[in-house]
């Protein structure tokens, strides 16, 4: 039997109530009677609500579908692809290689110096002039002091010489050694052996030349000083100030007056220069100035020749990017200039001691870089070619199986697109395999 909810009526007694106590009551409302239902009814009542939540649940879903690319487009950062070129670079440190060398003054003194740091200055011009540091020293006393000095000097250049030949010697025995090996190797024909040795005498030859050159530099060193006291002494006075040694350039240079000490290790001339390592070798510069005490046998000045700067890069390059020996690259100085400097590869070598993908390069500046004069090393950005293409910010690269790939963003969601990179830098990479125009997703998860 159904059952009805029966309100009843209250009006009368309300109204007698407020005539009695001239107060109006709230009347007192009976509980509804419930009628049983049938179980048919409350199976259709619960089916009711079941559809009504799984609706509900329905719709809460496909409108947080519909909605979440646009949470996704607003909390994702994309940029667009767009056609042009990007530098392939890489960065690294360079050290400066220049065909230089010091100047030292052969007894103590005090330096005054005759050209400005950074002046041309041609072979055998006055660079600058050791004088007396104590004005009441009488003339002869600084005489015979200049002379014990100079004196010393000199021996210690007779020691160096005696060195030098030493070391010129025993290269000249080790090539004599493996002149005779060679011949033995050609007589039986042993074509891998005799190309080995032709390679060992090449360089044990240039190692040879260059005792040579240093022996002769030595010697010369030895005269300079020797002339500089000479003519110091023909045109000294009783004065304070009066001229001890004159030290000029030994060619047609610039003059630098810093000064740190690596002046012979990184020089074009040397064979294993792609094989030097920085951490071994620790720099002390210093800069000479108008009026400094300098002891005898220390370096015042040094002379750059042959005005051509070379660096030794160091940089992390794959090794299918790695530039040949001639290849034409361009090298930027970020602290110094935004201009790249053409410049040539002389040669690369692999530098596993370093780290798994460094290579060391001797490249040739086109031009003489004066702004590095005065230094010794400097970050550099090294520019190996240009390549066309689809750009994308580097960051919008992902790998997925071993293959580059982006995040394109289509019809509201983003799909993986693998794509074919062509060459990048630091900031941009340049692409195949996508358009222009697309939107890509920035910094894949």
């Amino acid at each position: 039997m159904v059952v009805r909810q029966l309100w009843p009526s209250v009006p009368c007694v309300q109204e007698e109530r407020e005539a009695e106590t001239g107060m109006w009551t709230t009347p007192k409302r009976k509980r509804p009677r419930l009628e049983e239902r049938t179980a048919a009814e409350r199976a259709q009542k619960r089916f009711a609500k079941a559809a009504a939540v799984v609706v509900v649940a329905v719709l809460s879903y496909s409108l947080f579908a519909a909605v979440r690319p646009m949470i996704t487009m607003r909390s994702s950062g994309t940029a667009h692809a767009y056609s042009g070129w990007v530098e392939v670079s890489f960065p690294g440190d360079a050290v400066i290689v220049r065909d230089e060398r010091i100047v030292a003054t052969p007894i103590s003194g005090v330096i005054h110096f005759v050209v400005e740091n950074g002046e041309r200055v041609a072979a055998g011009a006055v660079v600058a002039e050791v004088r007396d540091r104590a004005a009441s020293e009488a003339p002869q006393s600084g005489s015979l002091r200049a002379e014990e000095e100079t004196d010393r000097f000199v021996q210690e250049c007779a020691m160096r010489e005696q060195r030098e030949k030493e070391r010129l010697s025993a290269l000249r025995v080790q090539i004599a050694i493996k002149e005779t090996e060679l011949r033995a190797y050609i007589d039986r024909k042993d074509a891998k052996n005799a190309n080995r040795l032709h390679a060992e005498l090449a360089e044990l030859r240039q190692r040879e030349d260059q005792a040579v050159d240093a022996l002769a530099r030595i010697q010369e060193e030895a005269r300079a000083a020797a002339a500089a006291v000479a003519e110091a002494k023909r045109r000294s006075d009783i004065s304070s100030t009066r001229a001890l040694a004159v030290l000029r350039a030994f060619g047609a240079s610039l003059v630098s007056t810093h000064i740190d000490g690596l002046e012979g290790v990184y020089s074009p001339a040397n064979p294993d220069l792609l094989g030097v390592s920085p951490a071994d070798h620790t720099p002390y510069p210093r800069a000479c100035s108008e009026g400094d005490s300098v002891a005898a046998g220390a370096a015042v000045f040094r002379e750059v020749q042959n005005l051509r700067t070379n660096l030794l890069v160091f940089a992390d390059v794959p090794e299918d990017a790695v530039p040949g020996a001639g290849s034409r690259v361009r090298v930027r100085f970020p602290r110094l200039a935004l201009e790249a400097v053409p410049a040539t590869v002389i040669g690369s070598r692999r530098r596993p001691d370093m780290s798994a993908n460094t290579w060391s390069f001797h490249i040739a500046l086109d031009r003489y870089a004066t702004t590095l004069t005065d230094l010794r090393s400097e970050k550099v950005t090294l520019v190996t070619e240009r390549v066309s293409g689809i750009l994308i910010p580097r960051s919008a690269l992902a790998r997925k199986d071993d293959e580059y790939g982006v995040w394109l963003l289509r019809t509201n969601r983003f799909i993986w697109r693998s794509v074919t990179v062509l060459g990048m830098n630091e900031e941009e990479a340049a692409v195949e395999g996508i358009r222009e125009g697309d939107r890509v997703l920035i910094r894949p998860r």
